[in-house]
């Protein structure tokens, strides 16, 4: 009798850990999927290159309705600035490239990130 309630004690002990670090893992992995969200979610996703300057780059969404007229953003660059995808730099960068842009804020600095899409 004894051996028995023994043994269910353990069981219930282990049960109750392996639940333990279940949670444990589910909570790292929401944490995991929030950081990629946020990390995936650019400030400009599908913008058109229009002009490229020295510090510069300025950008429009692209032209769904060939009678309405679009804003152009104007996306400062420097060296800490990563360009990535298929071009690698701002010397590559040209009118017409589709870009995905990520800015720390929308006014004067530089962006953190351009991806090039082929």
């Amino acid at each position: 009798m004894s051996k028995i309630v023994l043994f269910s004690i353990l069981l219930i002990s282990l049960v109750g850990c392996n639940q333990n670090s279940e949670n444990k893992n589910n909570y790292t992995t929401l944490n995991l999927q929030t950081h990629h969200q946020v990390e995936s979610n650019p400030d400009y996703q599908n913008f058109i290159i229009e002009d490229v300057k020295e510090t510069s780059l300025f950008i429009t969404p692209p032209a769904t309705d060939l009678e309405a007229s679009y804003p152009v953003y104007e996306i400062y660059v420097d060296e800490t600035t990563q360009i990535v995808g298929y071009k690698n730099n701002l010397d590559e960068l040209a009118k017409g490239d589709n870009v995905k842009v990520w800015v720390q804020e929308k006014d004067k600095e530089p962006a953190e990130k351009i991806f090039v899409n082929e």
